[in-house]
């Protein structure tokens, strides 16, 4: 349990992180196209590497380990969205949230297989 609160605060810090970069460049002026696909980038990477890392310590079932990573971040993710935009649901937000659990679910079963290749 300790572990999971040290990852959704890791991975709320880099949302933090991230939002305050692209705050950064859209005041420099550089298109919003741009800026989006930075933050789908490094939040794509972000639930990976954590479906990862995460895949490393599971036991078995990778997939099942980066699923329940990528659920709970998109949680968190989900609610932040409440918050801060005034679009609740729209398709492009659930293929986005789709790619995010994919990603999480890529990373937790690449964790399971690099654990079981050095073992």
């Amino acid at each position: 349990m300790k572990i999971l609160i040290k990852e959704v605060g890791f991975y709320l810090l880099f949302l933090v992180l991230v939002t305050f970069l692209t705050s950064l460049i859209n005041l420099l002026g550089v298109n919003s196209t741009i800026t989006n696909l930075f933050l789908f980038i490094f939040n794509g990477l972000a639930f990976f590497i954590l479906g990862f890392k995460n895949g490393l310590r599971s036991k078995d079932k990778g997939f099942l380990a980066g699923i329940k990573i990528g659920l709970i971040l998109l949680v968190i993710l989900f609610i932040v969205n409440i918050f801060l935009s005034q679009k609740m649901f729209s398709l492009a937000l659930l293929i986005y949230y789709l790619v995010l659990i994919l990603s999480a679910t890529l990373g937790g079963m690449l964790g399971i297989n690099k654990k079981k290749e050095e073992n």
